[in-house]
Parts: structure tokens; sequence; C-alpha cells
């Protein structure tokens, strides 16, 4: 990306940011993970640049807070919030040494004043994705004043036990929700949870979408 390039792409943030609470949407979340472009220049494996958003770390973090801000100007930082993912490695996208660089990231994000910071770190151990280090949330939840949200390959053991060690203020679900339409229910009542079919996740039919029944439902329905 040329640099000339980027007040197009910010423009192009605030512009989506408020199309989406023009759409009825309560806020944005900033999708700055899994190696995609802010994460591309926030890591060493995939920022080789050279000005101002190259080189150290508070210019590698530059991106992030730009687009961040342009976003909390345009709709209101408490409307939005940014998703990072600090321990692992996705499209190739990794750093050497990725504390500092998150640390930094999030105090950046905490000066803006942002509605949330969320962290998806997979374990070592990970179903879909996996850590090259352990999660880093515990070290960066200090460098952020607000809430932090936690996700990835959490159950709602390990989540509550993540809540009561205030490692992070609430944790999000996405892949249980698939199989589970009614997972807070199951959760607050310790139902068993169902498991998808993971051959369904990105077809464009009801079947893996709209088929899986609530607990206590005879049977899992079959689009025809």
């Amino acid at each position: 990306m040329r640099r000339d390039e980027i007040p197009g792409i910010l423009t192009d943030f605030r512009t989506a940011a408020r199309n989406a609470i023009e759409a009825g949407f309560d806020g944005v979340q900033l999708h700055a993970s899994n190696g995609y472009l802010i994460d591309q220049f926030l890591r060493d494996s995939a920022n080789f640049r050279d000005d101002a958003y190259g080189g150290p770390i508070a210019n590698r973090v530059r991106l992030l807070r730009e687009v961040t801000q342009a976003l909390a100007d345009a709709v209101g930082a408490d409307r939005t919030g940014v998703r990072l993912s600090p321990n692992g490695e996705t499209q190739g996208v990794r750093d050497s040494d990725p504390l500092p660089v998150f640390i930094a990231a999030a105090e950046a994000l905490s000066s803006i004043g942002i509605a949330h910071l969320e962290l998806r770190e997979p374990p070592l151990d990970g179903t879909f994705g996996v850590g090259y280090l352990p999660p880093l949330a515990p070290l960066i939840r200090p460098a952020f004043k607000g809430p932090v949200l936690l996700n990835s390959d959490f159950s709602a053991a390990r989540a509550q036990a993540d809540l009561d060690a205030g490692i992070g203020d609430a944790v999000t679900f996405g892949r249980p929700f698939i199989a589970n339409p009614d997972l807070p229910r199951r959760i607050a009542e310790g139902l068993p949870l169902a498991a998808d079919d993971r051959a369904t996740w990105f077809t464009q039919g009801a079947d893996g979408y709209l088929d899986y029944p609530p607990a206590g439902a005879s049977a899992r329905l079959r689009s025809a």
C-alpha cells in the first residue's frame, strides 16, 4: 500500500461505519486480526515498510490507531470496538515478539476510549486455529482501561474461570452458536451442547444454519 492510498482507506472505513449505524446496527467492530490489513501492519512477518508505518512498534501501530480514531470520530468511540489476535498466526501473519506490540496497541486503543477490545486467542491445543504462544490476554489486560472480551475455544467452565480471574470482562462465542441457537440458555442451565456439522459452515442454503433445533426438540430439521 502506497502512503498516498492511506487517506482513502480511512475514508472507506468512516463510510462503512456510518452505513452500519444508518442501517440500524448499535456499533461497529474493527476487524484488526487474523492476518488481514491492520494485522499485516502490526506484525513484523508482514510489515517491511521503511516509512512512518513500519519499523518501530509505534509506527506499526499507527494505522490501527488512525483507523480506530476515524471510526470513533464517525460514529462515536462508545459505538466502536476492535478485535485483535495477539497469540496466533493466520494467513502467514505473525510476530517474533508479539507481547510489546499488542500492549502498545491496547494502550493506543485505550487512549481513544473505545467501547471494547476483543482478543481472539486460540489455546495451544485449539480446535480452529492454534496459538504459537499461550494466550497473552492476562498480560495485555492492564494496558486497556475499558471492557476486554475474550474469544476462541471457550467452554462455559473455562469462560467462567477466566472471568473470575479478572482476565476479561466477558467472553464471546461464535462456533457454538451454529448448532445451538439457544446457547445462552444451555450455558445458564448447564444443558449439553449440540455438535455442529463443519461441512456446512460455508454453504449457502438452510442446511447448517437454520436447521439446528433448540434444546428439548426431538430432532434436527433438514431442508428438502
